[in-house]
């Protein structure tokens, strides 16, 4: 492992059909439905982008231990007692679970030990997990670990939240919101509320120290929750574009009060903002991710809600670039934050509009998740429907993206990266 810059960690389907909202309507997507995944793979990422399986490709989390494993989300803040690092992932089932795992790692073996039993995810199909460390969440010095777990949910949108002073001991729940009825602006997939992604950011209030915003594709909302001396509470909706289904949602890693959302069924990449005088969310700009000639009038995608259907997407590292996929097309376009600094904070800045730099194909089919390295070079991207992962190196100086390598991973629907080297440093993080 010490010849690897990352571990990477990819959350596979193991069973067919899966989070494809035509396959009532069409039979689905077309791709091979004889191949399913086994679970949850480990791969490594070398100094150059090159991808490669750790335990020769066998499963770290099997099928038989988690069901449908199609997301996680890496702890790499919080160092378990041997050394390892805890990550938890969702089984995005009718009766949804999740559970905590202990990652360890010695040559070129990867382990996944479990720290507790599977737990209710509090809704149906959970589809995003994500966490946070929260000081002084239950009125203590004590750090607390934080987990929200969106279920997507048959009849209605769920937001499940968990906690732990110590990862090795027990979550427990901590709050649950129920997102109620959808927008009905599309009748066939908003009927109800569908809670997709959480997105956390920083506040300037000691007391509430983070924000959490969840994206609602079906009741076109993003909705903002806010943190308080243990208690969670809703503070406001942002109405999105009626029928746009808002999916993925980041705020900017470097100019906290922005950020951007993947509209999935208008295909669409929307900025936003967190006016500083209320707190409150407003919308700025909306750009399409589809070139204007897409779908051609024959072509198969056309069928599939016009060829209109967004994933992912995510800042890079210095906040500066966006990068966002749109499945069907196959491609992730990059665009740059166009913005001023504010004459009256030399500290804030004023978005004025996104760019678009490049337009590439993702070299696979239906791309579902990105994952940017922290040190911004590389972007991977899981395939549900070609059954792999892609790997890219990235232009800091312009934010452009070059293919370098693939992997094989069957029904590929998650993909973390964790440096290599903080498997190996028990200095860190001690409780």
């Amino acid at each position: 492992l010490n010849e690897y810059k990352y571990v990477g960690l990819v959350g596979c389907y193991t069973k067919e059909g899966q989070a494809d909202p035509f396959e009532a309507s069409h039979g689905g997507v077309p791709h091979d439905r004889k191949v399913i995944g086994e679970g949850v793979i480990a791969i490594s990422v070398d100094y150059d982008g090159k991808l490669s399986y750790l335990n020769n490709g066998a499963p770290i989390i099997t099928s038989e231990e988690l069901e449908n494993p199609s997301y996680l989300t890496i702890l790499d803040d919080v160092q378990t007692e041997d050394g390892g690092v805890g990550f938890c992932v969702v089984s995005e089932l009718e009766e949804g679970k999740w559970q905590p795992f202990k990652l360890t790692a010695s040559n070129e073996t990867i382990r996944a030990k479990p720290t507790g039993p599977p737990m209710k995810s509090g809704g149906e199909y959970p589809c995003h997990i994500t966490s946070a460390r929260v000081i002084g969440f239950d009125g203590e010095s004590k750090a607390t670990s934080l987990l929200f777990i969106c279920n997507y949910g048959d009849d209605e949108g769920v937001l499940s939240i968990f906690s732990s002073h110590d990862f090795e001991t027990a979550f427990k729940p901590e709050a649950k919101f129920m997102f109620g009825d959808g927008s009905k602006a599309d009748l066939n997939r908003q009927q109800c509320s569908h809670a997709h992604s959480t997105s956390i950011a920083s506040t300037c209030d000691p007391y509430s120290p983070v924000d959490i915003c969840v994206a609602d594709l079906g009741s076109d909302a993003i909705v903002q929750f806010s943190i308080k001396s243990g208690r969670v509470r809703e503070t406001g909706r942002l109405a999105a574009p009626q029928g746009s289904g808002p999916r993925s949602l980041m705020f900017n890693p470097k100019h906290n009060h922005l950020a951007i959302v993947s509209l999935e069924m208008t295909g669409e990449l929307w900025l936003i903002r967190k006016r500083s005088h209320d707190g409150c969310l407003e919308g700025l700009v909306r750009v399409s991710i589809l070139p204007s000639e897409w779908p051609l009038p024959d072509a198969t995608e056309s069928q599939f809600n016009l060829g209109r259907w967004a994933s992912d997407a995510l800042w890079s590292e210095d906040g500066k670039y966006v990068y966002a996929a749109a499945r069907l097309h196959d491609s992730v376009s990059v665009f740059q934050l166009k913005y001023r600094v504010d004459k009256y904070r030399n500290d804030a800045v004023v978005a004025e509009g996104l760019e678009l730099v490049q337009r590439i194909s993702t070299e696979g089919r239906t791309p579902r998740c990105l994952c940017m390295s922290d040190c911004g070079k590389f972007l991977l991207v899981a395939h549900q429907h070609s059954h792999d992962v892609s790997s890219f190196e990235r232009n800091k100086d312009d934010g452009k993206l070059s293919l370098v390598d693939r992997i094989t991973l069957p029904n590929a629907a998650c993909v973390k990266l964790l440096d290599a080297d903080k498997l190996y440093d028990t200095r860190r993080y001690k409780y």
